[in-house]
């Protein structure tokens, strides 16, 4: 039987679409929540393209651990890892971690998630405008 992992995916990632062009297939896809978390834009981009203060999404720890995030936990063959850590640049750009999520049936299971390295996020930056008109 195939190692199969789940990859928690935010922002742009959460679109099957994306994911297909990204030439990643998974097993299936389903919400779940991520405690005491918050999407932030505060990724230093490799290449802004010339855009002051173009900030890429990442993920945060909220105040006083309240709230949670949404996001999509695909469920895919662990041969998808060295792709994943391509596309995020890990461990340079984002380091991978494990944690655990919510599903909506109000049960928990551990997925992998990338977080930005401390030293390649700022505060201040702001998403594309392009790409959330």
């Amino acid at each position: 039987m195939p190692n199969l992992i789940n990859w928690f995916a935010y922002d742009e990632m959460m679109n099957p679409e994306v994911i297909k062009k990204a030439g990643l297939e998974y097993e299936a896809a389903f919400s779940v929540s991520l405690s005491a978390y918050k999407l932030v834009f505060n990724k230093i981009p490799p290449d802004n393209g010339g855009k002051e203060k173009l900030g890429h999404a990442n993920i945060a720890p909220t105040k006083d651990n309240l709230g949670m995030m949404e996001g999509v936990l695909y469920e895919m063959l662990e041969e998808n890892v060295p792709k994943l850590d391509a596309l995020y640049g890990h461990p340079d750009e984002y380091q991978r971690r494990k944690m655990r999520f919510t599903k909506h049936d109000f049960t928990f299971v551990d997925g992998i998630v990338y977080i930005a390295q401390k030293d390649r996020t700022q505060s201040g930056l702001l998403p594309s405008k392009q790409r959330y008109a």
